[in-house]
């Protein structure tokens, strides 16, 4: 079943490539960045990156910036329990592939994501012979995985997520849903939840391991300091949210006079858009990217893998990608600045991050917001109650504390399958 999997999937990926190489090379001359490396995407590395890379290494993918975070936490506590492991890490978007270059040391190698084709792969697999290949969350790419298991490699799902949505659609393939995870040799999961729904589709219990969430494992501090100015920081936001949350700023900035406001786009390439849009409210608004200081009120924060570092400032933070007006909806991390000890508010379209964001609303660690009016009602309340954010942070540690340790139980699992006698 398998097999057949594999030829259908290379019969479409030409066809398939070529339908979407217009909108890849759009999203080049917009967003920028996806040039950077290009040889390497097409598998193609140079001497000197595969003399520093050798062979033996852990070959882990992470998409884009999120599951890069997640990528980056296991390796840090894996190479805490061996040192002496080596690391390669692909990503497929110019945002991930940035953070993952800061991040690179003799032992953590970053690539461009190679273009999944059997011989660029089966190439690839064969010249860097890793000791194991793990994927994070979702982004499974079929030939990396047959090559990987003809050459006798572990193949392992990292902090898998299976929403019902994604499950109602597994669920039309049928048979070949359950071949296609099946061929894994280990698939760690955030909750009974997803289990549950990976063995509705037929997967192997033997395969599946509950770990917790290796994104939210980590201690949540306690409620961030007040500093001098409050600060409503909109963070990920998507189009039409940012007009949205302008709204609700200058209603609340004629009480609250000391309050600034921050943006950050989840796509830096809208800044132009935005600027427009916030000027057209009779809002100027000014980029860090053209040195727009910290200070400044309103600041359009449009630089990638600053705004981790913008939380703990915040008073409050709004996560965007999940307000009814947005043109994506399924949400962004929101663990994130709680985790700074800032209290959120999400929109309701948080797909992306159920069961959690439920919880955390229903246990009073988040509250949800529809439109500009809720918003200001939220940030109004919050900005006149210190008791208020101190317990939804408190809140907050109690709906993930299950996850906490959860990148050690990942770690602990894959020693296993390194272990194994099978490879």
């Amino acid at each position: 079943m398998s097999r057949l999997i594999l030829v259908l999937y290379n019969l479409l990926f030409i066809p398939a490539l070529l339908l979407l190489l217009p909108g890849y090379l759009l999203r080049i001359k917009k967003r920028g960045g996806y040039g950077h490396k290009a040889a390497q995407r097409l598998g193609l590395l140079d001497h000197e990156a595969l003399d520093r890379i050798g062979t033996g290494r852990i070959w882990i993918h992470a998409v884009s910036v999120g599951e890069v975070g997640i990528a980056l936490k296991f390796i840090g506590e894996f190479h805490r329990r061996h040192p002496d492991t080596r690391f390669l890490v692909s990503s497929t978007t110019s945002t991930g592939l940035a953070i993952l270059e800061r991040s690179a040391s003799p032992w953590l190698e970053p690539i461009a994501n190679p273009v999944d084709f059997p011989l660029i792969t089966g190439r690839l697999l064969k010249r860097l012979r890793p000791s194991a290949l793990l994927f994070v969350e979702a982004d499974l790419w079929p030939n990396r995985i047959a090559s990987a298991k003809k050459l006798r490699i572990p193949v392992v799902l990292l902090n898998a997520r299976l929403s019902s949505r994604s499950e109602r659609r597994f669920r039309i393939l049928g048979p070949f849903a359950s071949a296609w995870f099946n061929q894994l040799d280990l698939i760690t999961l955030s909750d009974d939840e997803d289990r549950g729904r990976f063995l509705s589709l037929g997967v192997r219990p033997d395969i599946l391991r509950v770990t917790g969430n290796i994104k939210h494992d980590s201690p949540l501090g306690s409620l961030s300091p007040r500093e001098e100015v409050t600060t409503l920081l909109a963070a990920s936001t998507h189009g039409g949210e940012e007009e949205e949350i302008t709204k609700a700023y200058r209603i609340l900035h004629d009480e609250h006079h000391g309050l600034r406001l921050v943006i950050a786009p989840r796509h830096v390439e809208r800044r132009e858009e935005i600027r427009q849009s916030l000027m057209a409210l009779g809002l100027p608004c000014h980029l860090r990217s053209e040195g727009g200081r910290p200070s400044i009120d309103p600041l359009l924060l449009d630089t990638t893998g600053e705004l981790s570092s913008w939380y703990p400032g915040a008073t409050v933070v709004f996560v965007g990608k999940s307000l009814p007006c947005s043109v994506n909806k399924g949400g962004q991390n929101m663990i994130e600045p709680l985790q700074a000890g800032v209290p959120v508010l999400i929109g309701p379209h948080t797909s992306n991050f159920e069961p959690l964001a439920t919880r955390l609303c229903e246990a009073g660690a988040a509250i949800c917001v529809n439109d500009h009016r809720e918003i200001v009602a939220a940030v109004h309340s919050l900005l006149c109650d210190d008791t208020k954010r101190a317990a939804m942070i408190t809140a907050a540690a109690g709906v993930l504390q299950p996850h906490q340790g959860s990148a050690q139980r990942n770690c602990e699992l894959v020693e296993t399958q390194l272990s194994s006698p099978q490879y």
